[in-house]
């Protein structure tokens, strides 16, 4: 097919992707996938419109606990949890 978004896929097949906003975005999803780029075919040329190696992940460091946080994490997976982590404290 000529005129459409394709992603090389493992093992080197082409998966074709119709030219609209829809195709683009499942061309890129399906290129994230199989860490590769998005070209558009039109006029037996190729050309990149979307490339893995643009991509910056960048981490905020909202995201994560705290140290203290992460502890009481890791103490309450281990069983050693506060009564509110087990729904009460007058159960006993």
């Amino acid at each position: 097919m000529d005129n459409c978004y394709q992603v090389i896929e493992e093992g080197g097949t082409f998966r074709e992707f119709p030219k609209s906003h829809e195709g683009l975005e499942d061309a890129i999803e399906c290129a994230w996938e199989n860490s590769t780029d998005v070209v558009w075919k039109h006029d037996d040329v190729a050309e990149t419109v979307w490339s893995i190696d643009d991509v910056e992940i960048t981490w905020n460091e909202d995201q994560f606990n705290s140290d203290a946080e992460a502890d009481a994490d890791a103490l309450a997976s281990a069983g050693w949890g506060t009564d509110e982590d087990y729904g009460g404290c007058c159960d006993w």
